[in-house]
Protein backbone atom coordinates (compact mmCIF):
# COMPACT_ATOMS: atom_id res chain seq x y z
CA UNK A 1 0.00 0.00 0.00
CA UNK A 2 1.55 3.42 -1.03
CA UNK A 3 0.71 6.03 1.12
CA UNK A 4 0.73 9.68 0.30
CA UNK A 5 4.04 11.13 1.78
CA UNK A 6 4.31 14.45 1.30
CA UNK A 7 4.90 16.04 4.64
CA UNK A 8 4.61 12.83 6.28
CA UNK A 9 8.48 12.64 6.94
CA UNK A 10 7.74 15.40 9.18
CA UNK A 11 5.89 13.36 11.70
CA UNK A 12 7.18 9.68 10.75
CA UNK A 13 10.62 9.50 11.80
CA UNK A 14 13.50 7.13 13.18
CA UNK A 15 12.61 8.79 16.74
CA UNK A 16 9.21 7.08 16.33
CA UNK A 17 10.67 3.57 17.68
CA UNK A 18 12.90 5.26 20.36
CA UNK A 19 11.46 4.44 24.15
CA UNK A 20 10.20 7.43 25.42
CA UNK A 21 12.18 8.86 28.35
CA UNK A 22 11.03 10.49 31.44
CA UNK A 23 11.41 14.15 31.83
CA UNK A 24 13.13 14.01 35.31
CA UNK A 25 12.53 17.99 35.98
CA UNK A 26 8.91 17.74 36.18
CA UNK A 27 8.04 14.02 37.63
CA UNK A 28 8.89 13.10 41.52
CA UNK A 29 9.42 9.78 42.86
CA UNK A 30 6.93 8.25 39.82
CA UNK A 31 7.89 6.17 37.56
CA UNK A 32 5.83 6.25 34.88
CA UNK A 33 4.08 9.44 33.71
CA UNK A 34 0.12 9.91 34.80
CA UNK A 35 -2.13 8.90 32.39
CA UNK A 36 -4.25 11.74 30.46
CA UNK A 37 -7.69 12.18 32.08
CA UNK A 38 -10.38 10.54 30.28
CA UNK A 39 -13.68 12.94 29.50
CA UNK A 40 -16.91 11.65 30.85
CA UNK A 41 -18.76 13.71 28.55
CA UNK A 42 -17.64 17.05 28.73
CA UNK A 43 -20.14 19.59 27.62
CA UNK A 44 -18.52 21.56 24.51
CA UNK A 45 -19.18 25.35 25.77
CA UNK A 46 -18.97 27.13 22.20
CA UNK A 47 -17.65 30.91 23.03
CA UNK A 48 -19.16 32.78 20.41
CA UNK A 49 -18.37 35.86 21.59
CA UNK A 50 -14.59 34.91 21.29
CA UNK A 51 -14.73 33.09 18.39
CA UNK A 52 -11.19 33.43 16.58
CA UNK A 53 -10.02 32.25 13.20
CA UNK A 54 -7.14 29.18 12.72
CA UNK A 55 -6.36 26.37 14.88
CA UNK A 56 -6.92 25.56 18.96
CA UNK A 57 -4.71 22.21 20.32
CA UNK A 58 -5.87 20.67 23.37
CA UNK A 59 -4.03 18.07 24.46
CA UNK A 60 -2.53 16.27 28.00
CA UNK A 61 0.01 17.81 29.46
CA UNK A 62 3.05 18.15 27.49
CA UNK A 63 6.67 15.93 28.19
CA UNK A 64 9.56 16.92 25.89
CA UNK A 65 9.11 14.50 23.63
CA UNK A 66 5.32 15.01 23.19
CA UNK A 67 6.02 18.31 23.02
CA UNK A 68 8.62 17.58 19.54
CA UNK A 69 5.78 15.08 18.54
CA UNK A 70 2.93 17.98 17.96
CA UNK A 71 5.96 20.41 16.52
CA UNK A 72 6.57 18.23 14.02
CA UNK A 73 2.96 17.38 13.63
CA UNK A 74 1.79 21.25 13.21
CA UNK A 75 4.88 21.90 10.87
CA UNK A 76 3.41 19.10 8.63
CA UNK A 77 -0.05 20.73 8.19
CA UNK A 78 1.59 24.63 7.82
CA UNK A 79 0.92 25.12 11.58
CA UNK A 80 3.34 26.82 14.05
CA UNK A 81 3.44 25.70 18.02
CA UNK A 82 4.00 29.17 18.85
CA UNK A 83 1.14 30.72 17.24
CA UNK A 84 -0.79 27.89 17.44
CA UNK A 85 -2.99 27.98 20.65
CA UNK A 86 -2.14 25.04 22.84
CA UNK A 87 -4.52 24.33 25.85
CA UNK A 88 -3.04 21.81 28.28
CA UNK A 89 -5.94 21.94 30.90
CA UNK A 90 -9.31 21.81 29.09
CA UNK A 91 -12.61 23.16 30.74
CA UNK A 92 -14.23 22.04 27.35
CA UNK A 93 -14.42 25.58 26.18
CA UNK A 94 -13.96 25.79 22.16
CA UNK A 95 -12.51 29.13 21.16
CA UNK A 96 -11.76 28.76 17.89
CA UNK A 97 -12.72 27.67 14.15
CA UNK A 98 -10.93 25.01 13.97
CA UNK A 99 -10.17 22.44 17.22
CA UNK A 100 -7.81 19.02 17.27
CA UNK A 101 -8.38 17.62 20.88
CA UNK A 102 -5.67 14.60 21.62
CA UNK A 103 -7.17 12.36 24.32
CA UNK A 104 -9.84 13.48 25.53
CA UNK A 105 -12.90 11.38 24.29
CA UNK A 106 -16.25 9.67 25.55
CA UNK A 107 -17.53 6.18 24.31
CA UNK A 108 -19.64 7.96 21.68
CA UNK A 109 -16.19 9.96 20.18
CA UNK A 110 -15.47 8.95 16.51
CA UNK A 111 -11.75 9.54 16.32
CA UNK A 112 -10.40 10.81 13.67
CA UNK A 113 -13.33 11.79 12.09
CA UNK A 114 -14.29 15.37 11.23
CA UNK A 115 -17.18 16.93 13.32
CA UNK A 116 -18.94 20.04 12.24
CA UNK A 117 -20.39 21.62 14.94
CA UNK A 118 -22.39 24.68 14.46
CA UNK A 119 -19.53 27.26 12.77
CA UNK A 120 -16.97 25.07 14.32
CA UNK A 121 -14.71 21.99 12.91
CA UNK A 122 -13.43 19.58 15.53
CA UNK A 123 -11.60 16.46 15.16
CA UNK A 124 -10.80 13.77 18.29
CA UNK A 125 -7.90 11.55 18.12
CA UNK A 126 -5.48 9.62 20.23
CA UNK A 127 -3.59 11.28 23.15
CA UNK A 128 0.20 12.29 21.65
CA UNK A 129 2.07 9.18 23.67
CA UNK A 130 0.09 6.87 22.17
CA UNK A 131 0.19 8.04 18.76
CA UNK A 132 3.98 8.38 19.14
CA UNK A 133 4.09 4.69 19.98
CA UNK A 134 1.72 3.46 17.37
CA UNK A 135 2.66 4.22 13.63
CA UNK A 136 -0.79 3.21 11.92
CA UNK A 137 -2.73 5.48 14.32
CA UNK A 138 -0.11 7.99 13.16
CA UNK A 139 -0.78 7.40 9.42
CA UNK A 140 -4.35 7.85 10.11
CA UNK A 141 -4.38 11.09 11.97
CA UNK A 142 -2.17 11.89 9.46
CA UNK A 143 -4.60 11.82 6.49
CA UNK A 144 -7.38 13.43 8.26
CA UNK A 145 -4.89 16.59 8.79
CA UNK A 146 -4.04 16.50 5.30
CA UNK A 147 -7.09 16.32 3.89
CA UNK A 148 -8.38 19.18 6.46
CA UNK A 149 -5.71 21.36 6.30
CA UNK A 150 -4.71 20.50 2.44
CA UNK A 151 -0.99 19.97 3.58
Amino acid sequence: MKIATENLHLILTEELYKVDEIDKTTTTDQTIPPEPPQSQGLPLEIEKASLSPGLQVITEPLTETSKETLTKLLKAIHQDIETTSVIELWKGAILFEKTLIFGHQDEETKLNTLQEKESHQILHTHNISFLDSHKEAKIKLWQVLKAWFNA
